[in-house]
């Protein structure tokens, strides 16, 4: 324990933070909130001591984790591993977990569903890649389940990536469109019967005609 002889900001460029002097001895630092609860003078018992140290660590976790955040939407598993990576204590990096959880800023169900939506805008993926996606994220089945398109708008993607690919493609045939086509939505994650629908569709756009199965345009 000790009486509080003085606090100072520190000489650092960002979030504001203070040293406390017990005795007239640095003794520790704290966030500008917390520090704002103290005053010279005062006494501080060891108990205190060590919560006031524990909340600041906390309010650490907390704000890496905002800090994370504000790039994107993450998920609890992900946040998690980010946050032990850089050598936060275990239950510091629990509790703030479950502070994002009670106060609706982390969601592994809105997660999956903006992955989804975002792949589905600017990065169209199949159900199994989304599936091997979301898993490897740490998300669990049941939200992942929830989270995934339905077949006709997994179809609409898969024809938006058909329809830019099918530009690059010169295909003499159907035989070889179908292939190489297929083969772009499935290393995709798209499924092989709607590769074999959306590849078709594509074609008979392009060749003006439906595919027929001798392998040309009929």
């Amino acid at each position: 324990m000790g009486r509080i002889t003085a606090i100072e900001p520190q000489k650092k460029v960002g979030r504001r933070r203070f040293n406390v002097f017990l005795d007239g001895r640095f003794a520790f630092g704290l966030s500008e909130d917390l520090a704002a609860r103290l005053s010279p003078g005062s006494f501080l018992s060891e108990e205190q001591i060590a919560d006031l140290v524990r909340e600041d660590e906390l309010l650490q976790v907390y704000d890496a984790a905002l800090s994370l955040l504000d790039y994107r939407p993450r998920s609890i598993a992900e946040l998690r591993s980010r946050l032990l990576r850089r050598s936060f204590d275990q239950s510091l990096v629990e509790e703030a977990l479950e502070r994002l959880r009670a106060r609706g800023m982390v969601d592994d169900r809105e997660f999956a569903r903006f992955w989804v939506e975002s792949r589905g805008s600017y990065r169209p993926r199949g159900t199994r890649m989304l599936q091997a996606e979301l898993r490897a994220k740490g998300v669990e089945p049941d939200a992942i389940r929830d989270a995934l398109p339905a077949l006709d708008e997994e179809e609409a993607s898969a024809y938006r990536v058909a329809s830019k690919k099918a530009r690059s493609v010169h295909a003499a045939d159907w035989t070889e469109f179908r292939r190489r086509i297929g083969d772009h939505l499935v290393r995709r994650g798209f499924s092989y019967e709607v590769a074999s629908i959306v590849a078709r569709r594509v074609w008979e756009e392009i060749a003006g005609g439906e595919a027929g199965e001798s392998g040309e345009a009929e």
